[in-house]
């Protein structure tokens, strides 16, 4: 992954079995469903993916299904996150064993450190790690931000090259990071914020991470390729359709759940189940969303 990513990046949902165990060939299955969308490349395990409820042979399971999936088609990215350094390469290490072409981190996230850790963590990982490495800024759930200037320093390491950056309604984040790499060369910037997904775009964003493009590929590639192409009539109706999309699945506090049965009902899932302590899908709110999808037709 030396050029700089761009398009679209789908963290991928994990079929699960009673065991919590990933089922091997739904899983397979989801992946030819995406690069049948047109996805640019994959994010697994993801948080999407509910990676941080996985065993550590369930990460390392995950990634090899996918790259063997994959064929080498698009780049596979492995989530690697841990708090900790030296966990944090041991999961480095198996991506690279199953065939990742790059791994993505978090800051570690409980310790209250400054920026010149988070700085120091990152070069470190990314140094003696053998992969190249996305930074990945997500601090509603992380807790510690990644400035921009601290991006900024960090992307004059080689081995880090990209960053997805979810800083929920803080938009200006996302321009302060465009205007602190100044177009870096090799250095991708992309938005993880399906809401937000136009507006990463037409501010200069290499591309998007999208949780939703599990269920809907198709029309987050096309308004990539609406933007590239300079349609934005195109791509506001796009972003409108990814948006009723992203309000059909989230007002299900198990959005997961939601996002499976979806999944279930275009027969590429076989199972609903989500990593506890994620709550069950129920029968009341499979019922209440496919009361729903004559609207919304995701099936």
């Amino acid at each position: 992954m030396a050029k700089t990513f761009k398009g679209i990046m789908a963290p991928i949902l994990l079929p699960l079995d009673g065991d919590e165990r990933i089922i091997e060939e739904d899983l397979a299955r989801h992946v030819r469903h995406l690069l049948g969308g047109g996805i640019n490349g994959f994010l697994v395990p993801s948080g999407t993916g509910e990676f941080y409820n996985l065993t550590f042979e369930e990460r390392r399971r995950a990634i090899k299904i996918v790259v063997d999936s994959a064929k080498g088609k698009v780049p596979v990215v492995a989530m690697a996150s841990d708090c900790g350094k030296r966990n944090a390469l041991r999961l480095i290490e198996a991506a690279g064993e199953s065939g990742a072409d790059a791994v993505m981190m978090n800051p570690p996230y409980y310790s209250p450190i400054d920026q010149a850790a988070v700085k120091k963590f990152f070069d470190d990982l990314a140094n003696e790690g053998g992969l190249p490495l996305w930074l990945y800024h997500q601090p509603a759930h992380t807790k510690l931000k990644i400035e921009a200037r601290t991006v900024a320093e960090l992307a004059t390491n080689p081995r880090i090259v990209g960053i997805k950056a979810s800083p929920g309604n803080d938009l200006s984040y996302f321009q302060q990071l465009l205007r602190a790499l100044n177009g870096r060369p090799g250095f991708s910037i992309l938005i993880g914020e399906d809401n937000y997904l136009l507006n990463g775009l037409c501010q200069g964003g290499h591309g998007a991470v999208g949780t939703m493009a599990n269920l809907v590929p198709g029309e987050f590639v096309a308004l990539w390729k609406a933007i590239q192409a300079g349609n934005f009539a195109q791509a506001r109706k796009l972003q409108s359709r990814i948006v009723d999309v992203i309000d059909g699945i989230f007002e299900f506090p198990n959005w997961q759940g939601a996002s499976k049965l979806v999944l279930q009902k275009k027969g590429i899932f076989s199972s609903i189940i989500c990593s506890e302590p994620c709550t069950a899908f129920g029968w009341d709110e499979q019922a209440r969303l496919e009361a729903r999808n004559p609207t919304l037709k995701l099936w």
